[in-house]
């Protein structure tokens, strides 16, 4: 396990001599990192699940508090998108302000680098860092990582003509809104009203196969006594299926989804599926490579397409009256689901009073909020790369100073005369 600064310079490695990439492993090079750094100097670590280590560090008494009001945690890039949606509001790097465009993902290309074990073929010390080109690699991150991103947004607030104001009014709401506890079930119920629903869907197989029986026996025989076994059990069945309902109640899905109350069982239950797969969709999309995608098109595929028919029978089932937001179906093409706005929210499990917040139905407003978010990200990150150029040349100058006053000194002299 390796802690890597930004410019992808190894600080630290940890071998690691267990089953497992254990939390305590992060903790001990977050712990002697800051053994080696300024009293009031702040870190952010970007970690695969730094969701996962920031809450059991704020949990339990591990690190001082003197180290943690210090601490941000925050989740690699190419791994948040994989994490819920209310996870990323609070630990998405782009989504959060003053980190910038830094992905997290320099141990990754470390990794990538040292796949075959080539031997290193120079030192590398504290006045020889391995990094030797770092004025180039800026001016390679300020052309390539800043300029192209930063026109593309401004080019989407161009086009949707909003003020960014308002925009950053709606993100305010957006995240009020979705990190609200009442947005996200506990686990616990979630598992039980699964099982509810997994046993309405086999209970409504049996209706479909019975009425497919006494169709057939009704055509075929003219005993009362079969027609009479058979209203029993139609019977039967549909004092199960009230039972169900019951037992829907009880679990008391009002408490924990307070604006779905009163809904039928059947949107609710559709709702609640197409949530999941609009979440497993999302985390396929993005943990995979477009080579990767490419070959699991087929199952990528079908599950768009599922929860596209989960969205057509909400709209069927829906009630105008109901003032409860319905989720946009996804485009079924490989590429377009990865840039579309509306793939990293969930499917929203709430009712809205009176009206439907812009941010959750406009489309204008969903694609500028990510365009400022995008704009916001560059401009921190040029402010970076701005103090890091600047602290480059000031570290060159005492360096360069440091050189000439050496050479004018008296002992300096001697071995000039020396060598020449």
């Amino acid at each position: 396990m390796a802690l890597v600064c930004r410019h992808d310079v190894v600080l630290f490695l940890v071998n690691i001599d267990t089953a497992g990439e254990q939390q305590k492993y992060g903790v001990a090079l977050v712990d002697h990192l800051f053994t080696l750094l300024p009293e009031k100097a702040t870190v952010v670590i970007y970690y695969d699940i730094g969701c996962v280590l920031d809450q059991s560090l704020r949990r339990f008494d591990i690190l001082p508090d003197s180290m943690m009001s210090r601490l941000l945690f925050a989740t690699s890039v190419m791994h948040a998108y994989g994490h819920q949606w209310a996870c990323q509001l609070v630990y998405n790097p782009r989504l959060r302000v003053g980190l910038g465009l830094t992905e997290g993902e320099g141990t990754e290309r470390i990794w990538s680098k040292f796949r075959k074990l080539i031997g290193v073929t120079r030192s590398s010390a504290r006045n020889r860092p391995v990094r030797e080109n770092l004025s180039g690699w800026i001016r390679s991150r300020l052309k390539n990582g800043i300029d192209a991103r930063a026109k593309a947004a401004e080019k989407d607030l161009c086009k949707i003509q909003v003020p960014v104001t308002e925009l950053r009014e709606q993100w305010s709401q957006q995240q009020v809104a979705q990190l609200s506890v009442r947005a996200h079930a506990p686990s616990r119920l979630k598992r039980k009203l699964d099982a509810v629903l997994n046993l309405q869907t086999e209970l409504n197989a049996i209706d479909s196969y019975f009425q497919h029986v006494q169709k057939a026996i009704s055509q075929e025989s003219d005993n009362p006594e079969v027609f009479h076994f058979l209203d029993s059990l139609r019977r039967t069945h549909e004092k199960t299926l009230s039972k169900v309902e019951g037992l829907y109640t009880l679990l008391n899905v009002a408490g924990s989804f307070p604006e779905i109350q009163g809904l039928p069982l059947e949107f609710v239950r559709t709702l609640l599926l197409a949530r999941d797969l609009k979440m497993n969709i999302r985390t396929k999309l993005h943990q995979q490579t477009r080579k990767a995608i490419s070959k699991r098109t087929p199952a990528l595929m079908t599950a768009i397409r599922k929860f596209n028919k989960y969205r057509a029978e909400l709209a069927k089932l829906h009630d105008p009256a109901w003032n409860f937001p319905l989720p946009n179906s996804l485009p079924e093409e490989l590429n377009a689901p990865r840039d579309d706005v509306g793939l990293l929210t969930d499917v929203w499990v709430t009712r809205v009073s009176p009206t439907v917040p812009r941010w959750l139905d406009d489309t204008d407003i969903r694609t500028g909020i990510r365009a400022v978010l995008a704009k916001d990200r560059c401009e921190e990150e040029h402010r970076t790369l701005e103090m890091e150029a600047n602290n480059l040349c000031r570290t060159y100058g005492l360096n360069l100073a440091a050189v000439e006053l050496a050479i004018r000194l008296p002992a300096s002299m001697y071995m000039y005369l020396l060598r020449y």
